[in-house]
């Protein structure tokens, strides 16, 4: 018998948000977020599903893309390097792959000239609203706009996009600053064709008067709320990953033993407890608290004490008549990943991109 560690990806669900997404946008096109691995959910896997589906994938990095152009997946759907070239030779690779090129610092600009390029390249220009992260300062935008629109090497019009730093708080300051400075940009840059992009999931939600012509969604393209206090399902999104293991061990332990490293966990009782073969190793979170939740059989139980590399345990009070091979859920239908995020220090994010290799991917339909 496998170890049963499995994640179950629905194709079903990722289409579900994809159409959700593009009803919500419309007539804003769709950047579909796929870099880290699409989230955790497999990149290639993910790709092949949306394509034709959405109108651009948005990836990190040249090796990303190349994984999409090169694998015989088919993908035709155009691709845009969110990071834009980290090396000269990145941008002679996106010229010959025909990709959007994201240009976010002078340097980029430079090796535009180390290489003669065999097609212009279809460029954006980031520009920081807020973020601080990348992108060129505001003051900035008119005169690399310019040096960008007239370099030989780009097609022409340039687009633009710049990025939300708070937009999972609808009513942080920030965002009202951003958008302001985004719309001054907006004016400037349409009477020469630009076409523009701002919002991540949690501003495709929350400012629909900032949609333009591109939204990038990632984390809501699987399934799962960027915003604080809420799931998914609140936006009519369902969970695209569901994780599942199975019970390897079940026993009863006396009141006052501890389970676990640390013993941070003593039993309050003589009590149940059950072990599952699923641990940090495999991408669940080493931060989880007691308490947090797990279904065995559908009955909700808690995690107690630390997440071993390889295993959990589980306080089996509520569910006495559970046995060894018994279904476990670690989230997705019926547990959002968003209930389990609540009880670690961790983020949505990177409990996703977390899940390890030697958990078995089964998509429901090709």
């Amino acid at each position: 018998m496998s170890r049963g560690a499995v994640a179950i990806l629905s194709t079903e669900n990722l289409l579900h948000n994809a159409n959700v997404i593009r009803e919500k946008v419309n007539p804003a096109k769709v950047i579909a977020m796929v870099k880290a691995n699409a989230y955790g959910h497999g990149i290639r896997s993910v790709a092949a599903r949306l394509e034709g589906v959405v109108d651009f994938f948005g990836v990190a990095s040249i090796d990303e893309a190349l994984i999409l152009r090169k694998l015989g997946l088919g993908i035709k759907t155009p691709i845009i390097l969110m990071e834009g070239a980290f090396e000269p030779h990145d941008l002679l690779l996106a010229s010959i792959e025909n990709l959007h090129v994201v240009f976010h610092h002078q340097e980029q600009i430079k090796w535009l000239d180390v290489n003669k390029l065999p097609c212009p390249l279809q460029a954006w220009m980031k520009i920081d609203t807020g973020m601080g992260r990348l992108g060129f300062d505001v003051t900035q935008a008119t005169a690399v706009y310019e040096q960008l629109s007239t370099h030989r090497a780009l097609l022409h019009p340039i687009n633009i996009m710049s990025h939300f730093g708070c937009a999972d708080d609808k009513d942080h300051p920030l965002n009202k600053h951003q958008i302001n400075l985004f719309n001054t940009l907006v004016k400037e840059f349409t009477p020469f064709g630009s076409q523009f992009s701002l919002c991540n999931s949690a501003g495709l939600f929350h400012f629909p008067q900032c949609h333009f012509d591109y939204v990038r969604p990632g984390l809501s393209l699987y399934g799962v709320s960027p915003m604080l206090g809420t799931t998914g399902a609140d936006f009519d999104l369902k969970p695209v990953m569901t994780l599942q293991t199975r019970l390897i061990s079940v026993r009863f332990v006396k009141k006052g033993s501890s389970v676990g490293y640390g013993a941070r966990f003593v039993c309050p009782e003589d009590m149940l407890v059950g072990i599952i073969a699923f641990g940090y190793g495999d991408g669940y979170p080493y931060t989880a608290q007691d308490g947090t939740p797990i279904f065995i059989n559908r009955i909700k139980c808690g995690l107690i004490g630390r997440v071993s590399m390889d295993m959990i345990a589980i306080d089996l009070r509520n569910c006495p008549q559970a046995r060894i091979g018994d279904p476990v859920l670690l989230w997705g239908d019926h547990l959002p990943l968003e209930e389990i995020v609540s009880y670690t220090a961790q983020s949505s994010w990177s409990l996703m991109t977390g899940v390890q290799h030697r958990v078995k991917f089964c998509w429901t339909r090709s």
